[in-house]
């Protein structure tokens, strides 16, 4: 169901009012209650917080930044030390991400995970990344979530395990298996051989 024109207008005033901080935390609230559908329609692309982020428009606490992605501290932690990663360039999901561009993205998360480890003498870390709404994703910007963790945080990321039969099972596998995009196969350089023939002299 989309948001009506007046509704759009009045969530926009709630935010304009608020200080930075408290703008960015409010519209998670708000965004978090809503469909893809309302969230897209509400932020777009070009009003997406975390674009915003990027464009220097709200102020963050940047940890690591390049000219592909920006890691910033979360201003509502799990831990102290929670840091997000994004791409600079726009994507809803983490599909979105253009392939050539992961590799460098979760090379970077390991790197922060590494340092956020060290920095805050914490005992693990958490990595992960909430996919879509059903998932728990609260913002219209894909995140990697890099949180310390210690012993008795109180911080659950559990989920209650189930019981699948075999044949089911196989079933499942099979179908996954069949949406996996095949790569192409890299085409082989053949090096060409070349043979130089000497003429042997003859002694006469």
């Amino acid at each position: 169901m989309a948001l009506t024109p007046e509704q759009v207008e009045e969530i926009k005033e709630q935010l304009m009012n608020l200080e930075p901080d408290e703008q960015q935390k409010k519209l998670r609230e708000i965004l978090s209650k809503l469909s893809p559908e309302e969230r897209e329609q509400l932020v777009g692309k070009q009003e997406c917080p975390f674009c915003l982020m990027v464009a220097g428009k709200i102020p963050v606490k940047t940890i690591y930044e390049d000219d592909k992605v920006l890691a910033i501290l979360d201003i509502n932690p799990a831990n102290k030390g929670h840091t997000l990663l994004f791409p600079k360039e726009h994507a809803s999901l983490l599909n979105q991400v253009p392939e050539k561009n992961i590799p460098h993205l979760f090379s970077i998360a390991n790197k922060i995970a590494t340092a956020v480890f060290e920095a805050t003498k914490a005992e693990g870390t958490n990595i992960f990344v909430a996919n879509g709404a059903a998932a728990g994703q609260t913002s219209p910007h894909t995140l990697i979530n890099i949180i310390p963790r210690f012993a008795k945080d109180k911080i659950s990321i559990a989920w209650e395990h189930k019981k699948i039969e075999e044949a089911e099972m196989e079933t499942i596998a099979a179908s996954i298996k069949k949406k996996i995009p095949q790569e192409k196969p890299k085409e082989e350089h053949k090096v060409k051989s070349f043979s130089h023939k000497v003429d042997e002299q003859r002694i006469p």
